[in-house]
């Protein structure tokens, strides 16, 4: 049974509900690594089924937050027993019946206002030749992966890649029919009635597996994070392969864990397809850190994971950044931003973080917490102040950050001194606030998230790596290489410490960062005169008073 919470959980700082969840004990032995839809007033909500599920209820009103939870709830307990049922086949019809749903949902989006035709002939362009090279899965398989979690599917990975090859149709007719209408054509959508309307089918639960053993797996892992300095997302990362070898093996005591399960498992995660950096720094790194542990702590005789790796040459270096072509999709699409019903700051963010990213290379968080007071000048050159006062940095240090003259043209000066002293990209916390002692998720995190699905979602365009908005990071710095720009400035501009002692003497003047910045050529799209408001951002008071009066409970962040 999982820990049922007997109604919704409030937060004590800001009084919003939340529902919070733990896993069914019974999955603990199960590989918690998908995503579940979770509706939340008239919206969908797709967050991460790990041990605990924890998503905003978007209310303070005890009667309307438990009226949210009763069905937030109902929907989670529709997931648990999905997941136990295992992978189930996907018909034809269903496949067709997901893949109508991605048509219908990029051409019912875009049609009030499809654009301008130039784009969907290069969306059109960029999905052939994504088909072509072979590339389906890494173009719209984020796509349908966020669709199962939507629609609730749990399906093998044969049914999911028949999923991938109708969502590539779908989604060229789409564009073809957005590219139509972009031109005036808007006749009867003859495209529409060759899907089916799609339909689930339910299964019967599995049985639950069997608990085992004192030396216990996961109490191991928890002893171990209790009395070591460690990351919690590493403990959840640990977890969940722990739970992927009990699963192979049958074994949770550690004491019954032998070389043959280890090598057992190793075996089948090679023949998963994973690639020797994930077997070897993941997995086994995993389950050997615990036996280490039970080894110096609880007398183990020995660890029989020690010895056991993955040998094989690692691949060819796969693609990290965003191509030219691809990266200019995106900042073309910024002039039209996103039909969807969004606050001041998220307009912003869709607008202006992909150009940031594009001429800075700066890691998304470390713009989306820009605020006013963060863009400065020296004499006539402007800058970034990259500082953890507006947040967090990775390094923890502060950094300047040139900016690129095609960013002034744009209008980027203007938008931050309109906005003002406060955040451009999020609604500001309170007065008073320390920005460098938040918990939980940061708002400014959130904003890059919501660009990053912006991108991938809305636009269809894969993310390379898996992660939207820092593929920006690694194009900026393969053209930095091609246009000759100083590694040191380059670095520093990114907020990269010294390489050794000599390096880390003098000082990067604004002006010298600028002449390195302006040695990038422009991203030569085509342009608008539209830009997002630049209205001053409310504070917290202001935004509930605001999100009360706002049609479908709709957030405003």
């Amino acid at each position: 049974m999982s820990l049922r919470m007997p109604g919704p959980w409030q937060h004590k700082k800001t009084g919003v509900y939340y529902l919070r969840q733990r896993a069914p004990s019974d999955l603990k032995d199960i590989p918690l690594d998908g995503r579940v839809a979770i509706p939340v007033g008239g919206t969908i909500r797709t967050v991460k089924a790990g041990a605990t599920v924890k998503v905003s209820l978007d209310t303070k009103d005890p009667a309307e937050a438990k009226r949210r939870h009763r069905e937030a709830d109902a929907a989670l307990h529709e997931f648990w027993q999905r997941f136990r049922q295992g992978p189930q086949p996907l018909t034809s019809k269903q496949i067709q019946a997901l893949a109508g749903i991605l048509y219908a949902r990029l051409v019912d989006m875009m049609d009030s206002e499809p654009g301008e035709e130039g784009i969907w002939k290069a969306v059109l362009r960029l999905n052939k030749g994504k088909e072509e090279g072979g590339e389906l899965d890494q173009w719209f398989g984020p796509t349908v992966d966020e669709l199962f979690a939507e629609q609730g599917v749990n399906t093998d990975l044969f049914s999911r890649t028949r999923v991938v090859r109708a969502a590539s149709k779908a989604i060229q007719l789409a564009a073809e029919t957005n590219l139509r209408k972009a031109g005036g054509d808007y006749s009867p959508d003859e495209a529409r009635k060759r899907f089916p309307n799609w339909e689930a089918e339910r299964g019967e639960a599995k049985p639950a597996p069997r608990a085992a053993g004192d030396l216990d797996l996961f109490a191991l892992l928890d002893h171990k994070f209790a009395t070591q300095s460690l990351k919690e997302k590493t403990k959840s990362d640990y977890a969940r392969d722990l739970a992927k070898f009990v699963k192979s093996s049958g074994h949770r005591n550690a004491q019954d864990v032998t070389n043959e399960d280890v090598r057992k498992w190793r075996d089948e995660l090679i023949a998963e397809g994973l690639s020797p950096s994930k077997v070897n720094g993941k997995a086994l790194a995993a389950l050997s850190a615990v036996l280490t542990h039970a080894v110096r702590e609880f007398g183990l005789p020995t660890n029989v994971a020690s010895d056991i790796r993955d040998r094989r040459d690692g691949p060819a270096p796969g693609k990290k950044g965003y191509d030219m072509e691809e990266a200019k999709a995106i900042l073309s699409a910024t002039f039209i931003g996103s039909p969807k019903d969004i606050s001041a700051p998220h307009k912003r963010a869709l607008f202006w973080v992909p150009w940031i990213c594009a001429y800075t290379g700066l890691r998304v968080t470390e713009i989306t917490q820009l605020r006013g007071v963060d863009v400065r000048t020296d004499g006539d050159t402007p800058y970034f102040l990259i500082t953890p006062e507006a947040g967090s940095t990775k390094s923890g240090r502060a950094w300047m950050t040139a900016i690129h003259p095609h960013l002034v043209e744009l209008g980027l000066l203007e938008m931050f001194k309109e906005v003002g002293d406060g955040p451009a990209f999020y609604v500001p916390y309170p007065d008073g606030t320390d920005l460098t002692k938040l918990t939980g998720k940061p708002r400014s995190q959130e904003a890059g998230v919501r660009v990053g699905n912006w991108i991938t979602e809305e636009l269809g365009i894969p993310a390379p790596g898996g992660k939207p908005n820092h593929a920006w990071r690694h194009l900026f710095t393969s053209l930095s290489r091609k246009h000759d720009m100083d590694k040191q400035h380059r670095d520093f501009m990114l907020g990269s410490g010294p390489e050794d002692a000599r390096e880390g003497y003098g000082d990067f003047p604004p002006s010298a960062l600028a002449r390195e910045i302006r040695k990038l050529p422009r991203f030569e799209v085509e342009e608008t005169a539209w830009r997002p408001s630049n209205e001053t951002v409310l504070g917290q008071a202001q935004r509930m008073t605001r999100r009360a009066t706002k049609k479908g409970g709709q957030e405003v962040f």
